[in-house]
């Protein structure tokens, strides 16, 4: 706490918190290897502790049709371990793999066949064959050994995360185990063996029925994403589609990682207690031979243009609610800034825009939250809301004072005392974000891969001073209603403006509850 309270101490004084960035960015200290993967390096504190941070650009917009899913689920697979870490004798296992593999492909083929050529008896005799085969590879191996290791070698807060643009692989451990983690990421990264994938299988998909199937507000976001992008691959969550998950296959999640877990679209970031030229030969020893790619990132389809409000009603016994998405530009850059600065002054707080319209003076909604850049913020994204109204007031008319607030934005813009408080707040968060040394880890790695280059992280506060009340006009005047995609999420017989319908049974008009 001590820590956070020195950080923010400065921001009295902008000009002190901008020489304060400036001479931290001074410490910072970027190589890029010769296959393309860039480490970004900060020698901070006096703890000995460095925290890693692996950003690699391999996210959902890159799976294929048919087989969404795989990005979330390569995560996974990088946590199982590699030929030298789990396996109880490889040359066995590796067999046995490729026989499982081999005997799913067999039964897939069965099971999708449809012009009847073969038996039940036959598809459940091939299915069989495989959960035997998939019993004797699981029994060759501890995959669990991968996490033992960074356990013993004395990591905390180990983890990773999947979105739409990117999987990222963090943990912080003892400065003079950095060697170890270098070695233990070259197994990680560069040579998983994906065992366990079958069994892994159904955690993911459970892993979807919890998220999606079993949650009205995921359904409700993952209807969002399906309706307001008809085209670019934002279209597909994360977690992916159940039918694609099933059958999903070990040898279709080699091809994915192989294509994809390119050097040059890794970048890791190092922050602590530790010696810059030590970090480039570490990295240059174990992770100067990963594969790189013979060409850039494939194409993605563009989006087109949306030409009217799309609306999906979606009936759960769930309260109800409204989510919302406008399309903006991609968000990188300073366009992240001011789509960010237009969220807040909308969203954050209860003197926000939105919160003193809809909850303090009409009274009408219980919460409203909203922020910039989902699902991703390297292609042409989405600006979303989410408005939960009172009971007995109407959803519909939630959505239409929110749309008036921000048509009011739009046209008169921020006054000044918005606009202060609201560089003020921002300056806050970014410092307050930055506290930590995996919080700066991740924010050095992120800059770096999305927005051209790791010094964009410390001209955030310059960009914050010199956002215009025009720019914050011109991207509320973007969030026009037409440029909406509004998703209800109501109980069985309720309509957009919150009245109960009469439904019809039977030739008798009863009334749902």
């Amino acid at each position: 706490m001590l820590g956070l309270l020195l950080l923010l101490a400065p921001l009295a004084d902008p000009a002190q918190t901008e020489d304060g960035f400036r001479a931290l960015a001074e410490q910072v200290e970027l190589r890029t290897l010769d296959n393309g993967l860039r480490v970004v390096v900060l020698p901070r504190g006096k703890a000995p502790v460095a925290s890693f941070h692996l950003y690699v650009r391999a996210g959902a917009i890159d799976e294929e049709s048919g087989l969404t899913g795989l990005a979330h689920f390569a995560e996974h697979m990088a946590f199982k371990g590699s030929r030298r870490i789990g396996a109880l004798n490889w040359a066995l296992e590796l067999e046995a793999m490729r026989r499982c593999d081999s005997a799913w492909a067999a039964y897939e083929l069965a099971a999708t066949d449809e012009n009847g050529l073969f038996r039940e008896d036959e598809v459940a005799a091939r299915y069989q064959r495989f959960l035997a085969l998939d019993e004797r590879a699981v029994g060759l191996a501890d995959a669990g050994r991968f996490d033992a290791a960074v356990e013993s070698a004395g990591g905390r807060d180990q983890n990773a995360t999947t979105g739409a643009d990117a999987t990222q692989y963090f943990v912080s451990l003892p400065s003079n185990r950095m060697e170890q983690w270098f070695w233990l990421t070259r197994e990680q990264i560069g040579g998983p063996v994906m065992r366990e994938f079958y069994r892994e299988r159904s955690v993911v998909m459970e892993e979807r029925r919890m998220r999606t199937d079993s949650s009205p507000v995921g359904a409700a976001v993952e209807a969002l994403l399906n309706t307001a992008f008809v085209a670019h691959p934002y279209r597909d969550s994360a977690i992916g589609h159940m039918s694609d998950l099933e059958f999903l296959d070990r040898p279709e999640m080699i091809r994915f990682w192989k294509r994809h877990y390119t050097a040059e679209r890794m970048v890791l970031a190092v922050v602590g207690r530790v010696d810059p030229d030590l970090v480039f030969e570490f990295a240059e020893r174990y992770l100067g031979d990963l594969a790189g790619s013979a060409g850039g990132r494939p194409r993605r389809t563009t989006e087109p243009a949306q030409q009217g409000e799309r609306i999906v009603k979606l009936s759960r016994p769930s309260s109800p609610m409204v989510l919302a998405g406008w399309h903006t530009p991609s968000l990188t850059g300073r366009s992240n800034q001011i789509y960010g600065a237009l969220a807040d002054l909308l969203f954050n707080g209860p003197s926000s825009r939105a919160y003193v319209g809809l909850v303090k003076t009409d009274g009408i909604a219980a919460q409203i939250q909203g922020f910039a850049g989902f699902p991703g913020r390297i292609d042409p994204s989405l600006f979303v809301a989410l408005t939960v109204p009172l009971p007995g007031k109407s959803p519909r008319k939630c959505l239409e004072r929110l749309q008036a607030e921000i048509t009011r934005l739009a046209v008169d813009g921020p006054n000044d005392r918005e606009l202060e408080g609201l560089k003020r707040r921002t300056k806050m968060k970014v410092v307050a974000s930055l506290s930590s040394n995996s919080g700066l880890a991740r924010a050095l790695a992120e800059a770096e891969a999305e927005d051209g280059g790791w010094n964009a992280l410390f001209n955030q506060l310059v960009v914050v001073d010199g956002i215009t009340p025009a720019e914050i006009q011109a991207a509320a005047a973007g969030l026009s209603e037409n440029q909406r995609t509004s998703i209800y999420l109501l109980p069985p017989g309720m309509n957009f403006s919150g009245e109960m319908e009469k439904i019809e049974t039977g030739g008798v008009a009863e009334e749902t509850e």
